[in-house]
């Protein structure tokens, strides 16, 4: 005999995030620090920064945010990834500076790609994740709770600022960018 039908849909919790939402058997992100299901509502906010939104300054936040948030420490490259993502934080929050300035300066982080040990411990992801930037209504909304969420990010990784702030200050220099 079959089982009975059901209405009831598989649930995922990300490990990165806490994120429930349905689950899909499509990829992760590249460090694989989240579920699918987070991954693929990255994907949709970052298709709408692509598409609908034309590219706002606040992407940058976004990617920062998402990849810090989903930290894994298994490779040197997932290492150097969560430093360089915090550093783009620090330099949004603490700097004040913008996306394209943060973008130069974070390619002078590592760039001799060296290993570097984790950030340990790792903080409690926090309460607000990506699906709270995809529930936006337009692209004042989008950006206001982008800002949230990634300051909340930034906030749970008070523990290791001065880290971070020591990384920012050598890639600052190294970019040829001075502080604010």
């Amino acid at each position: 005999m079959a089982p009975a039908a059901t209405n009831e849909q598989a649930m995922s919790t990300c490990p990165g995030c806490g994120l429930v939402a349905p689950a899909n058997d499509g990829p992760c992100d590249p460090y694989a620090g989240s579920s699918p299901a987070c991954w693929a509502t990255f994907n949709a906010v970052t298709l709408k920064d692509y598409g609908e939104y034309q590219y706002p300054d606040v992407h940058r936040v976004i990617v920062d945010a998402y990849m810090t948030q989903h930290a894994t420490f298994a490779t040197p490259a997932a290492r150097r990834s969560v430093c360089v993502h915090l550093v783009g934080l620090y330099l949004t929050f603490e700097q004040r500076m913008k996306g394209p300035i943060v973008g130069r300066t974070l390619g002078q982080v590592f760039p001799d790609k060296r290993d570097v040990p984790p950030l340990a411990p790792k903080p409690a992801p926090g309460p607000l994740t990506i699906a709270s930037v995809l529930a936006a209504e337009g692209l004042d909304d989008h950006d206001r709770r982008a800002r949230a969420w990634a300051l909340s990010v930034w906030t749970a990784w008070a523990p290791h600022h001065a880290r971070i702030e020591s990384l920012a200050k050598a890639a600052l220099a190294r970019a040829g960018v001075s502080e604010r």
